[in-house]
């Protein structure tokens, strides 16, 4: 059954998304998965793309998102990568990134400053 984004998930990816902000500023978040598509239901969790700037160590950033926003209040997957990833990988079929660049839906973009 297709619900879509719901007002409860609206507002419990706009509090991750915050939390994400402050804690490890990146530079892009990128919603995709089921509820990119509005074809959530009930058990779907949020899947987020983190875009951070070159040399951050995504393994390392991941762990940390995990640890500090648990009990987000909707079940939450998340990906780390860098610019290069995003580039180096964009027609690979194999891997997420292809899905993620064609379907995803960017809900944060850092500012740019002068």
């Amino acid at each position: 059954m297709q619900t879509g984004i719901s007002a409860l998930n609206i507002s419990a990816i706009k509090g991750l998304t915050e939390n994400i902000v402050r804690l490890v500023g990146p530079l892009r978040i990128i919603l995709f998965g089921s509820t990119a598509r509005c074809e959530s239901h009930a058990e779907s969790d949020v899947d987020l793309l983190i875009v951070m700037p070159e040399g951050a160590h995504r393994r390392h950033t991941a762990q940390f998102l995990y640890r500090e926003i648990r009990g987000a209040g909707v079940p939450f997957d998340l990906i780390v990568a860098v610019p290069s990833d995003l580039e180096r990988h964009r027609d690979n079929p194999g891997l997420i990134y292809k899905t993620i660049i064609e379907e995803g839906r960017e809900i944060y973009a850092r500012p740019e400053t002068c």
